[in-house]
């Protein structure tokens, strides 16, 4: 009777593993990055270097340059790994617009890949604006200045309808903000993407540290069965 008790024991210990397993397995399976950039300055040339660190994570080092324009960034994917159950982007954006005029700039990271839900996502993003002028400058939001999305579908904005203004030469903060445990019921089937959408005046500079994550949330099973094990031990224990 006792070895029936351990078998049964053993046989939800392993079931156990293979549903965590199986919720672990939700986490984003990256592919890779692709980087964009539209401007009212005109256009330019896009380089983007990735370093592949894992097969599923890459370092990106990168930039678009105009005649009087340019976007450099540094980002990075992880995708997903047993130990965190999860995707991400994060990394650092400059953009500057060094033309006698105000211009816009949208500039999207696509995270490459596929996540199976239910999924919730978190995010950040901060940075700050340089006037580099002798006039009074300005950055505004053309729309959402940070955008999340899913598959082209927009999930989570911040900074809506910013308005920033700096003295010439001076340095402002444009503060940081960030969100969790945003639920995606559906998954991802080609991209998670973040965008900047913003005009800066002439002479302007804005840099940004941005992330978007995903985390993979356990079934009901699985859930029901993480309170169920301690008190199956507690009975052998007895």
């Amino acid at each position: 009777m006792a070895l029936n008790k351990t078998c049964f024991i053993v046989g939800l210990e392993c079931l156990f593993v293979c549903l965590i397993s199986s919720a672990a397995s939700a986490g984003f399976n990256s592919s890779g990055a692709l980087f964009s950039v539209t401007s009212s300055a005109g256009s330019g040339t896009l380089v983007n270097v990735p370093t592949q660190i894992t097969p599923s994570a890459w370092s990106n080092t990168g930039s678009w340059t105009g005649t009087n324009a340019s976007v450099t960034w540094a980002n990075d994917i992880q995708g997903w790994n047993s130990t965190t159950s999860a995707g991400f982007t994060n990394g650092n954006i400059v953009i500057r617009n060094n033309t006698s005029a105000a211009q816009d700039f949208a500039v999207t990271v696509a995270m490459l890949g596929t996540a199976t839900g239910p999924l919730v996502a978190a995010g950040s993003v901060g940075g700050q604006y340089v006037n580099g002028s002798a006039s009074l400058g300005s950055l505004t939001s053309t729309g959402a200045l940070w955008s999340a999305g899913i598959d082209g579908t927009t999930v989570n904005t911040q900074l809506n309808n910013a308005l920033f203004f700096a003295p010439s030469f001076q340095v402002i903060s444009l503060g940081s903000f960030n969100f969790s445990n945003l639920a995606i019921g559906n998954s991802v089937t080609d991209r998670a993407s973040i965008r900047f959408s913003l005009r800066l005046s002439a002479g302007g500079e804005a840099s940004f540290t941005s992330a978007f994550s995903f985390q993979a949330v356990p079934g009901p099973a699985s859930l029901a069965l993480i309170g169920f094990l301690p008190i199956v031990r507690s009975r052998r224990r007895r």
